[in-house]
């Protein structure tokens, strides 16, 4: 018998996976799990995203294990999948629970490079000094901006997974 190429067409639709968003609620039980310092359980997260219910939370965790993006250990707690990292949290640095954006990275290490100059050289106020003053100033400004808009924009986004 001869499949017919409609349903050709739909079959091939229904084969190919959906494309998945992570935004608002999901996003941030991502995000909650993702800064915990130790593997989190169901109840954890209902408590620490501030959820309705643990059995919402329970929904959102699912969705996190079939897309990919946590795990579940031996004991039944959840911890975020390391080969997982969505692409706008490359521009992150996870320390001590912290998503520290790579711009205040960037801020501080100009800032730090000014101190040294000035240690190193007395500042006499004459050009080149200002030309440093004012360079390393600027740079430290605009990192530190961006990384408050990186900040600022983060729980807002909307990612595809």
């Amino acid at each position: 018998m001869e499949i017919s190429p409609r349903r050709r067409l739909v079959a091939s639709i229904r084969k190919k996976p959906a494309k998945r968003y992570l935004s608002g609620l999901v996003w941030e039980v991502y995000l909650y799990i993702l800064t915990s310092n130790e593997p989190v359980g169901v109840r954890d997260v209902w408590r620490g995203v501030k959820l309705s219910s643990p059995s919402l939370a329970q929904y959102h965790i699912k969705n996190l294990l079939e897309m990919g993006l946590i795990s579940q250990t031996k004991d039944g707690r959840y911890v975020a999948e390391e080969k997982a990292r969505i692409d706008v949290l490359r521009s992150f640095v996870l320390l001590r629970g912290r998503l520290i954006s790579r711009m205040t990275v960037y801020g501080a290490f100009i800032l730090g490079l000014l101190l040294v100059y000035a240690a190193a050289w007395p500042f006499e106020w004459n050009f080149r000094d200002l030309l440093v003053l004012i360079v390393c100033l600027f740079s430290a400004s605009v990192f530190f901006f961006e990384a408050y808009l990186q900040h600022r924009g983060l729980k807002r986004s909307v990612q595809r997974v």
